[in-house]
């Protein structure tokens, strides 16, 4: 389980980097992934302060995918960056069908702009190519 820990860590921080940058540079401000998790947070009773959303975040990067990840490998197609990219899309889909909803918005986000649909996707899929990369570094357990 440490491996999966260890991977999903290094997924998250590039993928926080990215998010952080997006945030405080305004790069894409109709991609603000922050003000889905304070919804997210305030519907299920957490705080929704920033400090809170980044913890959320994390939380959810790091240790639930990190424990699903290390369940579910074994089972998805290809090792390595393949399985990792596997991972990325179910994620995205798992975030458009439930996360998505409970934090206020449309089954896949529909009512957000197309480009924050494709951000999300790219934000998967290179934060489960990193996991599959990094998985694969560390070896067997």
């Amino acid at each position: 389980m440490a491996r999966a820990f260890f991977a999903t860590l290094i997924a998250t921080v590039a993928v926080t980097a990215l998010m952080y940058m997006n945030v405080r540079l305004n790069l894409y401000p109709e991609f603000d992934i922050l003000q889905d998790i304070e919804g997210f947070n305030a519907r299920i009773g957490l705080p929704s302060t920033e400090q809170a959303v980044w913890v959320t975040h994390l939380l959810i990067g790091i240790v639930l995918y990190g424990v699903v990840f290390a369940l579910i490998e074994p089972i998805l197609p290809g090792r390595g960056i393949a399985s990792g990219l596997w991972f990325g899309v179910i994620t995205w889909l798992v975030m458009m069908l439930v996360f998505m909803p409970m934090s206020g918005h449309e089954i896949f986000a529909l009512d957000l702009p197309p480009v924050f649909i494709t951000m999300t996707l790219g934000l998967h899929l290179l934060y489960g190519g990193i996991l599959g990369i990094s998985w694969a570094a560390f070896g067997e357990e």
